[in-house]
């Protein structure tokens, strides 16, 4: 979830990314397959570059995008259909975060 070039977030951030780990590990244990984590935190220049929204959950530690091996992404949203938090479904990969609150996209 961390790029080797940016600094350590703070220790509010890594609490994020502790609970979206969990989360997703729950996921991945359920599918049996490997996750490929694309973009996980990032930092306000790193989201800046990427084309990230202005308050998106990366930046905060929240929101992972990723696929799955052996597995077509909207067959990985299909199965995601119940996340409580965020997701976004894309073509080549899923977003998925951890707000309070169900979203779709």
């Amino acid at each position: 979830f961390l790029s080797p070039e940016e600094p350590l977030p703070p220790p509010w951030v890594l609490d994020n990314l502790y609970r979206l780990a969990n989360r997703l590990q729950t996921v991945r244990d359920l599918l049996g397959k490997p996750m490929i984590i694309h973009s996980g935190y990032r930092t306000a220049g790193h989201n800046n570059t990427v084309g990230g929204a202005p308050k998106s959950p990366h930046l905060s530690g929240m929101a992972a995008d990723f696929s799955v091996e052996g597995m077509p992404a909207q067959e990985v949203q299909a199965f995601l259909k119940n996340w409580s938090g965020g997701m976004g479904a894309y073509a080549s990969h899923t977003h998925v975060d951890i707000r309070p609150y169900k979203a779709r996209w």
